[in-house]
């Protein structure tokens, strides 16, 4: 070649440089797209950036290349046949338009106008395709691989171990060398170094074989795959589910019998022997059951009860529910169906007791904010009296400025519902002819005058960050309180500020509350609080007859 040629092949090789590295990190603008695409019509340019993207898989760790060691001829089949179903629909997706952006003089000048070009997304696949050929080449050479850290024990909900998975601790990690680990029962998490992470039920028996693959033997798993880790693969002894951007359960039977759930986004289910490969993409709210050594596919109804997110402090296992249940959460459990009924806190003592029907008793305590440290999803309790002191709500010292003066006695507890007869009502607990309290219809039940707070933020750390967005809940005065002197005010607030508050309510009323929550908002309290223009007779405390409570008291999760 001439000198001019070798100069030109230097400065356009460092043009190709940076245009791939912005790609490569999804941050090339639309101008640069088309400068590629034009240039990867030339043979040589498109050898160059198919040995960029090659050289760049293998420094990310591609589990493409990387499980290609293990069984070579039927995984290489399996991948070249991925790539292949990746670029032709890059090949046939419709054209986003992307926003020009303006690029500085300076930059202008280093890059050369773009060249019309009718045949970009055939470059693209040509481009992908050519990529698969050389992983193809490269992979059809046996590797041993070589120990390496693929993934770490996140959580762990009372996990037993069998073999090798013995001792195992939070933050140990999996190798790709491990023999198969044995979990006879309980429920762990696994972060992969791509960020995929996966939620085992035992008993299951699984290997981590890559940073984004994992193979399942048997048992059921449920797959969480961010953008960075689109690809992550399942395998079984059957079939291969490849995530291309979503959430999705597998159950693999000792039967060889593979179930593939899909709740989010889509998955490319690779079944089949080597004579014959069937690639199916199943799409969200869709199932499909693998069985006769993978010849026979069959859909089936979608199974929405794997546990999705697991929490180790809490112990609480998520397994989808839109809604955490507070009166679960009063009565001892973590909000989804774990805690017991006619279990409550008393707020002088804050402890856990059990319902006494037969005590009579009107205790009177110090408007004390009292932490509560038997359930992290509770910040604490307290008896409301804004007469002598401002009344704190929350272990950071936030204040109730406007609430009321009360006679500081309040009566029973902060219960988890009743269906009992007590204090001369009942039985049990109603408003609008709905009886509330029972497992059906879950109840908080507080006499006046009391108060507690939940810790919103310990509750989404527990579910990994999901969002809140609603307090639900109906209230009112329990309709079969034991006399008609009932009179009270009852008030929900948001880290100290009163949203929602209705005043002097009676016997029978009710009121639909819907209070919308940002990820923002750490305290959520409710309160009752006797009513100052309350009337009773002669021998009567002034708290008499308050039966408040919060019916299907909920948070709607996002």
């Amino acid at each position: 070649p001439s000198d001019q040629q070798v100069f030109m092949d230097a400065k356009l090789k460092q043009e190709l440089d940076a245009i791939l590295y912005l790609m490569l990190e999804n941050q090339a603008p639309e101008s640069l797209i088309q400068r590629l695409n034009g240039l990867l019509e030339d043979p040589e340019v498109l050898d160059y950036a198919t040995h960029f993207y090659l050289i760049s898989a293998a420094l990310r760790k591609s589990s493409v290349l990387f499980s290609a060691s293990f069984e070579p001829q039927q995984e290489i089949d399996e991948q070249f046949s991925l790539l292949q179903l990746f670029a032709e629909e890059e090949r046939i997706a419709p054209t986003i338009e992307i926003p020009v952006e303006k690029a500085e003089p300076e930059a202008a000048a280093e890059i050369r106008p773009a060249q019309k070009n009718s045949g970009s997304k055939t470059s693209l696949y040509l481009l992908i395709t050519s990529m698969a050929a050389l992983i193809l080449f490269f992979a059809s050479i046996r590797f041993i691989p070589n120990k390496e850290q693929v993934a770490v024990l996140a959580e762990a909900v009372q996990a037993k171990w069998a073999g090798s998975g013995e001792g195992m601790a939070i933050q140990d990690p999996f190798y790709n060398t491990d023999a198969p680990r044995v979990l006879k029962s309980g429920t762990i998490e696994i972060e992969f170094n791509y960020g995929a992470r996966v939620v085992v039920e035992g008993p299951a028996e699984f290997s981590c074989k890559s940073d984004n693959m994992i193979h399942l033997h048997y048992g059921r798993i449920f797959s969480r795959v961010p953008r960075q880790a689109t690809g992550f693969t399942v395998s079984t002894d059957e079939a291969r589910i490849v995530d291309l951007g979503t959430e999705f359960g597998v159950q693999a039977g000792v039967d060889g019998t593979v179930e593939l759930h899909v709740t989010h986004g889509r998955t490319s289910l690779i079944t089949g022997d080597e004579k014959k490969k069937n690639i199916l993409e199943v799409l969200a709210g869709h199932a499909r059951q693998i069985c006769d050594q993978g010849r026979t596919v069959t859909e089936i109804a979608l199974d929405t009860s794997f546990a999705q997110k697991i929490d180790t402090k809490t112990g609480l296992i998520w397994t989808g529910s839109k809604v955490v249940n507070l009166a679960d959460i009063v009565g001892g459990g973590n909000g989804f169906g774990t805690g017991t009924r006619e279990q409550g806190i008393d707020p002088l003592t804050d402890a856990y007791a059990t319902f006494d029907p037969a005590s009579d008793a009107h205790p009177t305590a110090s408007n004390a904010y009292r932490r509560f440290e038997a359930n992290p999803f509770i910040d604490g309790v307290f008896v409301p009296n804004g007469a002598k002191r401002p009344q704190v709500v929350s272990s950071t010292g936030k204040v109730f400025a406007d609430c009321p003066a009360s006679s500081s006695r309040y009566y029973a507890m902060i219960l988890n519902g009743t269906t009992q007869t007590f204090g001369g009502g009942g039985p049990g607990l109603s408003l609008d002819g709905t009886a509330y309290g029972t497992s059906e219809n879950p109840a908080v039940f507080m006499h006046t005058n009391q108060g507690i707070t939940f810790d919103l933020a310990a509750i989404r750390n527990a579910l990994h960050g999901t969002s809140i967005v609603r307090f639900e809940s109906v209230c009112g005065i329990s309709q079969t309180a034991p006399t008609d002197y009932g009179m009270a005010n009852l008030y929900v607030l948001v880290d100290g500020q009163v949203r929602f508050v209705r005043t002097d309510m009676q016997k029978g009323q009710s009121c639909a509350i819907h209070l919308a929550l940002s990820d923002q908002d750490r305290f959520l309290t409710l309160v009752t609080v006797e009513s100052g223009d309350k009337k009773v007779p002669a021998g009567y405390n002034s708290e008499h007859g308050d039966w408040c409570l919060f019916g299907r008291p909920v948070l709607r999760l996002e």
